[in-house]
């Protein structure tokens, strides 16, 4: 028998490079590239599925998800949003395919951040979409400068993404900078997807701010997967503007019918107020890793990077160890098999990102401590 042929479509897909140099870790080795808050999901989360699994309905739900669940989503949105908007999704990646399956046909434009989370090229292209990188450069702390972006605009974009706080790099994108981009795309009539996963975990004084204020039809991407410590869980949500919602909701039902009705549950305790306490003390530790993380590297490897005021990544400029060691993927590489230490490669995140490497303070300060000091030592045998 011949074998089959693939689509058009999926030739060329494989893993990301952040699972790829995840899958060459062994037991022996201390993981820096984390992409998940190593703490266990509230527990105020788990005692109230524990005590409810029995009588809770857990057939299907609505192909959008529990109306109750939509409700409170809707609630912590703001902007007086009807609760038609929200589609409840598996995990933030799936509403962001949903979001942008309805928006991109073949040849169409979508602006991308580099350095950047690769599923935004991924999804694009897969949908027969051109993306089309705008840079966020080390100059400009990684944030995003609506006069330089402006250019890469053409007749062909039908939308651009936000990642802010941003991963790989930690960086919050200034409120003035959102607001000057808002009032650009809406003279253009072009969309605006914002990822907002990491929305919640900053470190400053103010919450960080969404596009979504000054441009409303903006579609956002959220979940409570780094929040509140629940990745496992699968769910996220996908909010769009009215006569966008029926066709998010159709993709979806088409792809998984409805999200986990036991996570959407566990969603609406913690969106009820539930894991409130443990998300605060959560995010406390997560400062004082980020604080002990920018001292480590700043003592044992004397490399530069910029302060993140979000997330929980660091990205640190390593273009001084590529005449030794190579590029950042050959960098990632020889770490992993010589260091036992895992950190993400920059070019990961697209060409901007190449001479950097994502740390990860999300897992323990010791963790993060004796890493570096495997890689220092490393270093000092090169």
């Amino acid at each position: 028998m011949k074998p089959v042929r693939l689509s058009a479509r999926a030739w060329g897909l494989e893993k990301s490079l952040l699972r790829q140099i995840a899958d060459l870790a062994g037991p022996d080795c201390i993981n820096l590239g984390l992409g998940e808050p190593a703490f266990p999901t509230p527990r105020a989360v788990l005692d109230g599925v524990s005590r409810n699994i029995g009588r809770w309905p857990l057939g299907y739900s609505a192909n959008a998800g529990l109306p109750e669940l939509r409700s409170r989503i809707a609630a912590r949105a703001g902007g007086d949003l009807d609760p038609s908007c929200v589609c409840v999704t598996s995990g933030s990646e799936e509403a962001l395919f949903l979001a942008l399956s309805i928006l991109v046909d073949p040849g169409d434009e979508i602006l991308i951040p580099e350095p950047g989370f690769p599923s935004y090229a991924g999804i694009v292209r897969l949908w027969g979409g051109r993306a089309v990188s705008y840079p966020l450069r080390p100059e400009d702390g990684f944030t995003l400068r609506s006069e330089s972006l402006a250019p890469l605009l053409s007749e062909k974009t039908k939308a651009i993404v936000i990642n802010s706080p941003s991963n790989p790099t930690g960086a919050v994108h200034p409120a003035s900078e959102l607001q000057r981009l808002a009032g650009i795309l809406d003279e253009r009539n072009i969309s605006a997807i914002s990822d907002e996963v990491y929305r919640d975990l900053y470190y400053g004084n103010d919450r960080p701010a969404s596009i979504r204020t000054w441009l409303p039809d903006t579609i956002v991407v959220d979940s409570l997967s780094k929040t509140s410590a629940m990745t496992g869980w699968r769910l996220g949500w996908c909010i769009t503007p009215p006569g966008l919602a029926q066709a998010v909701t159709a993709v979806h039902q088409l792809a998984v019918t409805c999200a986990s009705v036991p996570a959407q549950r566990a969603a609406l305790l913690v969106l009820e107020g539930a894991a409130d306490e443990e998300r605060r003390a959560n995010l406390i530790e997560l400062k004082r890793r980020r604080q002990e993380a920018l001292s480590g590297l700043k003592v044992r490897l004397g490399l530069p990077f910029n302060d993140p005021d979000g997330a929980f990544y660091v990205f640190v400029d390593v273009s001084s160890w590529k005449r030794k060691w190579g590029n950042s993927l050959q960098i990632a590489r020889d770490l992993v098999s010589r260091a036992k230490v895992v950190t993400i490669p920059g070019i990961a995140f697209g060409s901007e990102g190449e001479g950097f490497l994502r740390f990860s303070f999300a897992g323990t300060s010791e963790d993060f401590a004796e890493g570096l000091d495997r890689i220092a030592r490393l270093r000092s045998k090169a």
